[in-house]
C-alpha cells in the first residue's frame, strides 16, 4: 500500500532504485540530520512548512547552515544517541502512526519529500533548532533481557531507515522508523494532548500539599522541642560560665564523677547544644524567607538571603562566598544569620574554656577546721607510748619506750643539724653575707612523718642583737626563739571531716594552702659566754670540800660518782626552798629566790670541744649544757627552755605536684589569722612548759650530749662549740651556738607538739593528760584557707571574651522558642 505522505512515482523510484550512491529520502534525510546534530533538526526560517536538505550519508561532511553542527553520518561522525524511553508520556502506551486532527499535508515542491511536523510546532518561525523526541516501542513480552539481547544483535552502524511497514488510520501501510540501535520511533505527536497533559496540575508531589502545618505535627513538635532544649541548656550554660560554680566531690578521682568522665559529657551536652541551635535557627530561617515568599505585597526573598542557611552549617562559606555578604548582612536577617554563624562556630571552644570543668583555685575563705587532740604539750608518756617501737614491749620494761624514742629523737635531730650545715655551707661558697638581722639569717627544717617539711622561723628577736646586749649588759648574750609550726594543722587539713579535697581526689595534681590561727611550739636557747671564775658557783669541783678524781687529761679534775648526793636538796630543815649559791648570771638566766629558779651543777670543768648537760634541776623548765671551745679560754653556759607561741600562725600548703610543707609565719601585726587575734589584747599566755624538761632530757641522752664527763669528744660536741661567741656580734658566714642548738632541737619540739591542744592550754579531763585508746578530743580553730577544685569556669583572663559566643547562642535561642511554636516550613 503506498505511503500517504509520498506520490506514488517517489515511492516506486525509492523502491526501484539500485544505483551504487543511493538517495536518501526526505525522510531519512531528516533522521540523519536529528542523529548528526545530536538529536536536532533545522526549521525552515520562511514560509509556511519546514524544508529538508538532501544528505549524502557517503559523501563528506555537511554543516547546518549557519551553525557549524556537522552533518555527516551518525555512524562516522557521532556517537550513537543513548536511548530515551517517553512511553506514557501522553497517558498512552500504543504507538501511533497517524492522527485524524492533522493529516499529511502537501508538498511544496516535487522534488522534495515533505514530513510532516513531528514536534507539533507552530509555524512560521525564525530558524531554530528544536529536539526530537523520539518514542522507541519497547518489546512486546516486557523481557528486558530480550530487548538487551536485540539490541546486541543490532548493528552499530546502522542508519536509520524504513522498516516493517504499519497501518495508518486509512488502513494503508506507512513505514515504520528505526532507529540505530533498533528502537521503533513514534512518528506521530499530538500537540493538544501534550499541553492538556502537562497543563494539569501535579499529584504526586509535596506540592499538592498545604504549605502551612499543623503544631501537632512530628516535624513542628520536633522543632519546638529543640528549641526549648537549645534555649534551657545554652541558658544553663552561661549561667554556669558566669557563676563559675565548684563541684567539690561531686568531681573527683574517689567521689562522684571522675574528671576526665565529667569532661567528656561537658563536651558532648555542648555539641548537642549546638547541633540543637543550628536546626532550630536554620529551620526559623527557612520559615521567614519562605512566608516572605509567599506573603502577598512582600519583598520576597534573593538568593542571597537563601544562602544565609549555608553561613550557619558550613561557616566557611563565609569566606568562599564573600561576595553575598554586602547584599545579605546588612538587614536584620542577616545580621541575625551572622550572630548565629558565630556563636554555632565558637560554641563548643566556648563551652571548653567556660564550663568544661577544669582544676582551678577558689579564693582565700574563712572556715573553721577541726582536728583531734590526745595529749597536752610535751607529753613525755604520750610521746613513749606513740613510738613506733618494734616488740610487744612489758609495761614493766621501763627503758623499752625510752629506746625507742632515743632512736627518734637521734635520727631525726642529726639529720636536721646536718640540713643547718649544709645551708651555711652554701652561703659561704656563694660568697654571700646574712649579717647580724636574725630575720635574715637561715633557719633550719625538720620532717613531719617523713613527707612534710617544716620550717621554722626566728621570733621574739628583739632579745637577739647580740651587740645591743653587750653595750646594755657587758657580756657577750646569744638569745635566740625559734617556732615551728603546728604539726597538728596537717592532721587537721587531711581530716574527711574538715572536707577538703587532697590531692589524691584530684588526679593526683590538686593543692591547697591553709592558714590556721594556732599556736605554735617554740624553743628559747639561752647561751652566755662566761670565765671560769664565774662558774665556779655551778661547778663541783670548785666547791669547798669537793671529792675529786684526776682524768689524765692534763691538769682536769673531775667529781668522784656520788657527787650529786652532795648538792643540797630543794628544800631546807625548815621548809624553805634552797637555790644554791649566787653568781653574776643570775639575772641573766633568773636564777635564785629573786626569780624562785634554782641554776644547775656540773660535775667539773669541759674540756676543749666537749660539753656537758644537766637536766635534773628540781622544778624547773629548762635543761643546761655547759662547752668549751679550743680557740678561747672562756666557757659557754646554755638554756633550752620551750613553750607555746600565740604570736604565730601556721601556714600549710600541699601539692600532688611539689609535696607538702609547712611554716610559722609569726609577729606580723597584718597576719589576721595569728592566734593571739583570736583573743583580747590583755589575754594572758601559758609559760614554758614544764614537761618538756623529760622529754629534752631524754633527747641529751640519746644523742650523748653529756659526754664531756668522761671526755668522748663527740662529734655533735665539736660541731657546738666551734660555734661558740665570744665577739659582740653574731658571725656572717656562720651559725651562733644558739642557733645551731635551737635547729638541733627542732625535731624535741615538733615531737612534742603531735596531737597536742591547737590552743594554748589543756582543757580536757583525762588519765594523767592524755587519751590512750580512742582517736581524742574534737578541737576547732579559725582558718584561712585557699583549695583547688574542679570548677566551670576560664583559667586565662583572655577566655573572658569567649562570653560573647555563649551569649549569642543563648539570646535568639529565646526568641526562637516563640517563633518555632507555630513553625510550619523547614529547610
Amino acid at each position: 500500500m503506498a505511503d500517504p505522505l509520498t506520490s506514488p512515482d517517489d515511492y516506486s523510484q525509492s523502491l526501484s532504485s539500485s544505483a551504487p550512491r543511493r538517495v536518501a529520502s526526505p525522510r531519512q534525510a531528516a533522521l540523519n540530520l536529528f542523529r548528526g546534530n545530536g538529536g536536532y533538526q533545522r526549521m525552515s526560517s520562511g514560509g509556511d512548512h519546514h524544508e529538508m536538505v538532501d544528505l549524502d550519508d557517503s559523501g563528506p561532511s555537511s554543516y547546518a547552515s549557519g551553525l557549524g553542527i556537522s552533518m555527516r553520518s551518525a555512524s562516522r561522525s557521532s556517537p550513537p544517541e543513548t536511548p530515551l524511553s517517553h512511553h506514557g508520556l501522553l497517558g498512552s502506551t500504543s504507538t501511533t502512526v497517524a492522527s485524524p486532527n492533522y493529516p499529511p499535508e502537501p508538498y511544496l515542491s516535487p522534488n522534495m519529500v515533505k514530513t510532516s511536523n513531528q514536534q507539533g510546532t507552530p509555524e512560521p518561525f525564525s530558524e531554530i533548532w528544536t529536539p526530537a523526541v523520539p518514542h522507541p516501542t519497547s518489546s512486546p513480552s516486557g523481557n528486558p533481557a530480550e530487548e538487551s539481547h536485540n539490541l546486541k544483535d543490532s548493528p552499530n552502524n546502522q542508519a536509520r531507515g524504513f522498516n516493517s511497514p504499519s497501518s495508518n488510520l486509512d488502513g494503508q501501510s506507512t513505514p515504520t522508523i528505526v532507529g540505530p540501535r533498533g528502537e521503533v520511533i513514534d512518528d506521530d505527536f499530538d500537540d493538544d494532548t501534550f499541553y492538556k497533559k502537562f497543563g494539569e496540575p501535579p499529584s504526586h508531589c509535596s506540592s499538592n500539599q498545604d504549605i502551612h502545618q499543623s503544631r501537632r505535627r512530628w516535624l513542628s513538635i520536633t522543632i519546638y522541642v529543640l528549641s526549648l532544649y537549645s534555649t534551657v541548656m545554652s541558658g544553663i550554660w552561661l549561667v554556669t560560665a558566669i557563676v563559675q560554680p565548684r563541684w567539690g566531690h561531686g568531681i573527683s578521682s574517689k567521689h562522684g564523677l571522675v574528671p576526665s568522665t565529667a569532661t567528656t559529657v561537658a563536651a558532648l551536652l555542648a555539641k548537642t547544644i549546638e547541633m540543637s541551635f543550628v536546626t532550630v535557627f536554620v529551620s526559623c530561617l527557612g520559615q521567614v524567607l519562605t512566608r516572605r515568599a509567599f506573603i502577598r505585597k512582600a519583598q520576597g526573598m534573593t538568593l542571597a538571603e537563601m544562602t544565609m542557611r549555608n553561613w550557619v552549617i558550613q561557616p566557611g562559606s563565609l569566606i568562599t562566598h564573600f561576595e553575598t555578604l554586602p547584599s545579605s548582612s546588612m538587614t536584620i536577617l542577616g545580621m541575625l544569620s551572622l550572630t548565629a554563624t558565630f556563636a554555632a562556630a565558637f560554641y563548643t571552644t566556648a563551652s571548653d574554656a567556660m564550663v568544661s570543668p577544669k582544676l582551678k583555685s577558689g579564693g582565700w575563705e574563712h572556715k573553721e577546721l577541726s582536728g583531734y587532740v590526745r595529749a597536752s604539750y610535751a607529753n613525755a608518756q604520750y610521746v613513749s607510748h606513740d613510738c613506733p617501737y618494734l616488740f610487744n614491749i612489758d609495761k614493766t620494761d621501763i627503758h623499752a619506750a625510752e629506746s625507742c624514742m632515743n632512736v627518734q629523737f637521734s635520727g631525726q635531730s642529726y639529720r636536721n643539724l646536718l640540713n643547718f650545715m649544709s645551708t651555711w655551707t652554701n652561703i659561704n661558697e656563694n660568697s654571700t653575707s646574712v649579717g647580724n638581722d636574725l630575720s635574715k639569717r637561715p633557719t633550719g627544717t625538720t620532717l613531719l612523718f617523713d613527707n612534710t617539711t617544716m620550717m621554722s622561723t626566728w621570733i621574739e628577736r628583739e632579745h637577739s642583737n647580740v651587740t645591743a646586749q653587750f653595750e646594755e649588759t657587758g657580756r657577750i648574750i646569744n638569745n635566740v626563739t625559734l617556732a615551728l609550726p603546728h604539726p597538728g594543722v596537717y592532721s587537721a587539713a587531711t581530716l574527711p571531716k574538715n572536707g577538703i579535697l587532697q590531692p589524691d581526689d584530684l588526679a593526683g595534681v590538686g593543692e591547697y594552702a591553709v592558714r590556721a590561727g594556732v599556736v605554735s611550739p617554740s624553743v628559747n636557747v639561752l647561751c652566755v659566754d662566761t670565765n671560769k671564775k664565774e662558774l665556779a658557783p655551778l661547778v663541783y669541783t670548785e666547791w669547798p670540800n669537793a671529792l675529786v678524781n684526776k682524768t689524765n687529761v692534763g691538769d682536769q679534775v673531775t667529781g668522784w660518782d656520788g657527787w650529786m648526793g652532795e648538792v643540797p636538796q630543794p628544800t631546807k630543815k625548815g621548809g624553805k626552798p634552797e637555790y644554791l649559791n649566787r653568781t653574776v648570771l643570775d639575772d641573766i638566766f633568773k636564777w635564785g629566790p629573786k626569780y624562785e629558779r634554782r641554776p644547775p651543777v656540773f660535775q667539773l670543768y669541759p674540756y676543749d670541744y666537749n660539753l656537758l648537760s644537766n637536766a635534773t634541776v628540781f622544778d624547773t623548765d629548762a635543761i643546761y649544757m655547759l662547752g668549751k671551745s679550743a680557740s678561747n679560754k672562756n666557757y659557754t653556759i646554755c638554756q633550752l627552755r620551750s613553750w607555746v607561741s600565740p604570736n604565730c600562725s601556721t601556714q600549710f600548703n600541699i601539692s600532688g605536684t611539689a609535696g607538702a610543707n609547712m611554716q610559722a609565719h609569726c609577729e606580723d601585726n597584718e597576719d589576721e589569722n595569728a592566734y593571739r587575734r583570736s583573743f583580747p589584747p590583755d589575754q594572758g599566755w601559758s609559760p614554758p612548759s614544764l614537761d618538756w624538761k623529760w622529754l629534752a632530757d631524754q633527747w641529751r641522752l640519746s644523742m650523748d650530749l653529756n659526754g664531756g664527763a668522761v671526755n668522748n669528744n663527740a662529734s655533735n660536741a665539736r660541731i657546738l662549740t666551734q660555734l661558740a661567741l665570744h665577739e659582740p656580734k653574731l658571725p656572717a658566714n656562720l651559725p651562733s651556738m644558739a642557733e645551731a642548738i635551737a635547729v638541733y632541737s627542732s625535731a624535741l619540739m615538733m615531737i612534742s607538739a603531735i596531737d597536742t591542744p591547737f590552743r594554748h592550754y589543756w582543757d580536757y579531763k583525762a588519765p594523767n593528760n592524755w587519751v590512750e585508746n580512742g582517736p581524742g578530743f574534737l578541737q576547732t580553730f579559725n582558718a584561712s584557707l585557699i583549695t583547688q577544685q574542679y570548677t566551670s569556669g576560664h583559667t586565662n583572663d583572655w577566655q573572658k571574651y569567649l562570653f560573647i559566643s555563649s551569649s549569642f547562642s543563648s539570646l535568639p535561642s529565646i526568641s526562637f522558642v516563640c517563633s518555632t511554636s507555630s513553625c510550619g516550613l523547614a529547610w
